[in-house]
Formats: structure tokens, C-alpha cells, sequence
């Protein structure tokens, strides 16, 4: 018999694994301007025509994916609630029931 995936413990794990490299793309995206002018300092270079404006539009996308991760951590709350809740509707072993 396989991992039961119907669990908190397996929950949070699954948390951890989203949000661990959801961190780094929002911090990514939130100080990408900031980011950019200082690897473009480092090297010497010039970086013409980021500013304020681009941020906003960095920080836009930012906000969807922090958007997109409390909605897949709403999606996983309710289904491991429900599972919990009825255990006799967690699929054995994966697999499909025939009729």
C-alpha cells in the first residue's frame, strides 16, 4: 500500500514544497528592478529605462503568484479536510473503480 496523501502531515509537506520555491519567484519578481540594476552595476553596465513604472508591473505579476498559491493551499485544505473527514472515499491505491 502506497503513501497515504490524505493526511496533515502530508499536507504541510506539500505546502513546503510549494512554497518554498514560490518564495524565491516572488522575491524575485517584487525586487526585479533592484535586482536587474545590480547585476547590471556588477558588470559595469547601464541599465536605460527601468524604473518605478516596470516595478509596479513586477510586483503585479508577484501578486498572482502568491495569489495562485493560497488558492492551490485552499484547493488542498478543503480536499484533505474532506478526506479526513470520509476515508471511505480515498481511492485504493490509485486506482480507477469500474462499474
Amino acid at each position: 500500500m502506497g503513501i497515504n496523501k490524505f493526511t496533515w502531515k502530508a499536507f504541510w509537506v506539500r505546502q513546503i514544497k510549494m512554497y518554498v520555491p514560490l518564495i524565491a519567484v516572488v522575491y524575485f519578481f517584487w525586487y526585479g528592478v533592484e535586482i536587474g540594476d545590480a547585476i547590471y552595476e556588477y558588470f559595469g553596465w547601464v541599465s536605460e529605462g527601468y524604473g518605478p513604472p516596470q516595478q509596479r508591473w513586477y510586483r503585479v505579476i508577484a501578486s498572482g503568484f502568491v495569489t495562485w498559491g493560497v488558492i492551490i493551499t485552499l484547493m488542498d485544505l478543503i480536499g484533505t479536510w474532506h478526506h479526513i473527514k470520509h476515508p471511505d472515499e480515498i481511492p485504493k491505491d490509485d486506482e480507477v473503480k469500474k462499474d
